[in-house]
């Protein structure tokens, strides 16, 4: 059964997939899920692809059959919708001036800078984006609830005429150190609060789960986790931090993150808006 979909099927900005069987076809969608204020789910082909609005209350499983049940007009559309329109370019190479999605906000990348490390700006005034500039990290922005303007330049020590994998390794570089920061000031916050003491802190690029905590005491985070904002990065940490409490998922462990973050469920119906698999950077 053939899983793979082409990418002009995808919306650009999805931060959801689904697998979508219709007329012997079995495509996996992504598709910019929305959480509303109303009754039903909505859905509606634009220029980019599938966008879904839905209850907030309404269980992914029962969001996933509302959208099975139109599998067919939803495939027929995207695949006209694919076919009528001009093909779908990669996002822009990395240059000087792409943004950078870090912690729930973007950064615009400057190059030229002397020395050997990077340096954070704060802009006098707020920027809008370019829109054909690349935006690495553009699924935790899209899983806001109002995409933020550019506050920030990121300085980064490369020729202005660096090429495009030397500047995406730098920025890439980068992120990791503000992770692998992030991680460990965030760790010192929460362990003693929730009585445990990890054995170690580590980042992995793991392709399926945001984190993961062993039964040795080991936990690690996706580094990409910092593109998201804090409240994110920290229920992530909370939830395997729990888990050196509770390996599982029963009452007791999230009563154990409950303690820690009351809002842990509206933390978790967020992430669950970015789709891991379906990162696009």
């Amino acid at each position: 059964m053939n899983a793979n979909t082409p990418a002009s099927l995808s919306h650009p900005h999805a931060n959801r997939q689904i697998r979508l069987s219709s007329g012997g076809r079995t495509l996996r969608i992504g598709y910019v899920w929305t959480a509303a204020e109303r009754r039903s789910v909505g859905m509606r082909i634009t220029a980019e692809g599938l966008q879904v609005r839905a209850p907030h209350w309404l269980r992914p499983a029962d969001l996933d059959a509302a959208l099975q049940s139109r599998a067919g007009w939803i495939i027929a559309k995207l695949t006209e919708r694919a076919t009528h329109a001009p093909a779908n370019p990669a996002q822009p190479a990395w240059s000087d001036g792409a943004y950078l999605a870090w912690r729930g906000q973007w950064l615009r990348l400057s190059l030229g800078l002397a020395g050997r490390r990077a340096a954070l700006q704060r802009l006098p005034a707020p920027e809008a984006l370019h829109p054909a500039r690349r935006q690495a990290g553009a699924a935790a922005i899209a899983a806001l609830a109002e995409p933020p303007p550019v506050r920030q330049v990121l300085h980064l020590p490369l020729p202005p005429d660096a090429p495009a994998p030397a500047i995406a390794a730098a920025a890439e570089r980068w992120l990791r150190q503000q992770a692998q920061a992030r991680l460990h000031e965030s760790a010192q916050h929460w362990a003693p609060r929730m009585g445990v003491r990890p054995t170690r802190l580590a980042l992995t690029s793991a392709r399926t789960r945001w984190g993961s905590a062993s039964a040795q005491g080991a936990i690690r985070l996706h580094w990409r986790l910092i593109h998201m904002e804090d409240a994110l990065f920290d229920y992530v940490l909370v939830h395997e931090l729990a888990h050196l409490r509770e390996m599982n998922h029963s009452p007791r462990f999230w009563a154990h993150v409950a303690a820690a973050l009351p809002d842990w469920e509206q933390r978790r119906r967020q992430l669950r808006r970015i789709a891991l698999e379906n990162w696009l950077d």
